[in-house]
């Protein structure tokens, strides 16, 4: 995945990184201001435009190649480092390697080290997880109860709906013959 020779290439000076959009260039505030496909190698977003400044450059530069933008994303990312660093995903710790340690910085694969999620030290990373699934826990535990509780009222209404049926059903008399 070529999201370093992208960067390289173009002298970005954004942050960029990969997520499931693909290769995305932007900023703390708007991450995918600029988003390349990692399958076909083009531009798939390009928010606010027109841009001017550095974005401006950045999609001039691609727009002008589009074969070159491709063979950079399928290119094989070269780095000068590999510092091993940790984040989770529920309750498996994982180690990336990086070139540089913390936030905007991102992982080999393209991941953005925000300051909560990713450390060198892989028990601090450990403790994050632990207290992350507390809060899932206490987070679902609650969802359950209003979910059950929810429930609980509408089986009552259906319950007095049902009643209110049978007793228009079978308690029914005819105008009149009262």
């Amino acid at each position: 995945m070529g999201w370093k020779a992208v960067l390289d290439h173009y002298r970005i000076e954004h942050d960029v990184q990969v997520t499931s959009q693909g290769i995305c260039i932007g900023s703390p505030y708007i991450h995918d201001i600029i988003v390349i496909s990692l399958d076909r190698g083009e531009i798939v977003r390009r928010w606010g435009e027109p841009h001017s400044g550095k974005l401006g450059r950045y999609l001039q530069e691609m727009d002008a190649d589009p074969s070159k933008l491709a063979e950079l994303v399928a290119a094989d990312d070269v780095f000068e480092r590999s510092i091993p660093v940790y984040t989770y995903e529920g309750a498996d710790i994982i180690e990336k390697q990086c070139e540089a340690l913390g936030w905007p910085n991102v992982t080999h694969d393209g991941c953005m080290q925000f300051e909560n999620t990713f450390s060198p030290d892989p028990g601090l990373v450990r403790t994050w997880a632990i207290d992350n699934a507390k809060a899932g826990v206490r987070w679902m535990r609650e969802a359950v109860e209003d979910a059950e509780k929810a429930l609980a009222e509408k089986r009552e209404r259906l319950a007095r709906r049902e009643d209110d049926l049978s007793r228009l059903v079978d308690g029914f008399i005819p105008a009149g013959e009262v």
